[in-house]
């Protein structure tokens, strides 16, 4: 028998519960789980490892990006404003790598005005951005609250509406529009920036890159088989499920599976487990390396998000991956479950 370290066995019972939960349809009154996941001859721990993996369906993400259209409808149809808007998506579900069935999204709405410029050369604007971005709030804020029961207006940097029929959340973010010198050369909107606004300070914040973060993801998920996708979401998942609290954001966990070599996370039928192994030593050496860690750029190229974390925040992630690897390579030592597993249907 296997001897358990000082950490508390992983309850996986309790876990598969709460992965139903993320994965529950109101509609169906039941938890949309893969094929296999009723079948008793294969173990609870192989389960929440291969069901931790596996996508949403893509009938549950389109209803997310209805519910994001509808609200774009509704802000198109009443702002009135000097200036046009454009309107793009961000967020894991534009990745494939979200883990609820109800996941939420961000609307960007971005002022189509202008832009502001990479470099020292100034925008040729006369207006004021500062009065443009606030009218695009306001306005934004009292349609909003005309159409949905639910808005929550006290984010600093978005605004939040929950679409009750679709059983959905949006975030509203307001934004600029950053051209980078490369996109100024190129016209290709995957080198263009958002700036964002925070609304309580009256000030610009970060400059933010999603497009080129959602075109790198999926290559290398289309390049892994998926493999990689299906790393980032056993990540989320044991982030989700920890008994104790582990603080590693969606874009951290996405920059420790990127980093990776896409050997490592090439899928093909039960290598669930080599995966996550993979995944296993390069958090061992995202701990034990801290000036590789900090080098680490995020998948968009233009940050270093892992030089800021704390290494007890991957120890925490990397003792319970390894927890649940220690037990499903136990189990796999079974001939009977290894042969359930490789034919595990997700």
């Amino acid at each position: 028998m296997r001897k358990r370290c000082q950490y508390m066995p992983l309850n996986y019972r309790t876990r598969l519960e709460n992965l139903k939960a993320r994965r529950y349809d109101p509609q169906l009154q039941k938890a949309v789980l893969s094929e296999s996941f009723s079948r008793v001859s294969i173990p609870e721990d192989l389960k929440y490892l291969a069901e931790s993996m596996m996508p949403i369906e893509p009938e549950y993400n389109d209803k997310t990006i209805t519910a994001a259209t509808n609200v774009k409808t509704h802000l198109e149809r009443e702002l009135k404003l000097a200036f046009a808007r454009d309107y793009r998506h961000q967020g894991s579900l534009m990745t494939r790598t979200n883990i609820k069935t109800h996941s939420d999204i961000d609307l960007l709405t971005l002022i189509n005005g202008y832009a502001y410029i990479e470099g020292p050369v100034q925008s040729p604007y006369a207006g004021n951005p500062k009065t443009d971005i606030n009218d695009l709030y306001s306005q934004s804020i009292s349609i909003l609250k005309r159409h949905y029961d639910e808005v929550d207006d006290t984010g600093s940097k978005s605004i939040s509406i929950f679409n009750k029929n679709l059983k959905r959340k949006v975030d509203i973010v307001p934004c600029y529009w950053y051209n980078t010198n490369l996109y100024d050369s190129s016209g290709n909107e995957l080198e263009r920036g958002v700036y964002l606004y925070d609304f309580a300070k009256g000030e610009r914040t970060k400059i933010d890159y999603p497009f080129l973060h959602i075109r790198n993801v999926n290559f290398k998920g289309d390049a892994t088989i998926d493999g990689s996708r299906m790393a980032v979401r056993l990540l989320k998942t044991l982030k989700a499920d920890s008994e104790g609290a582990i603080s590693l954001s969606s874009f951290e966990l996405t920059t420790i599976i990127h980093q990776m070599d896409n050997a490592s996370l090439v899928y093909y039928a039960g290598s669930e487990l080599n995966i996550a192994e993979n995944i296993s030593a390069a958090l061992k050496k995202l701990i034990e390396e801290p000036v590789y860690r900090a080098a680490i750029p995020s998948p968009n190229g233009k940050e270093k998000p892992l030089a800021s974390v704390a290494e007890i925040q991957l120890k925490r992630l990397k003792t319970d991956l390894d927890e649940l690897i220690a037990d499903c390579r136990n189990e796999l030592r079974n001939e009977y479950f290894e042969k359930a597993f490789k034919g595990y249907k997700l």
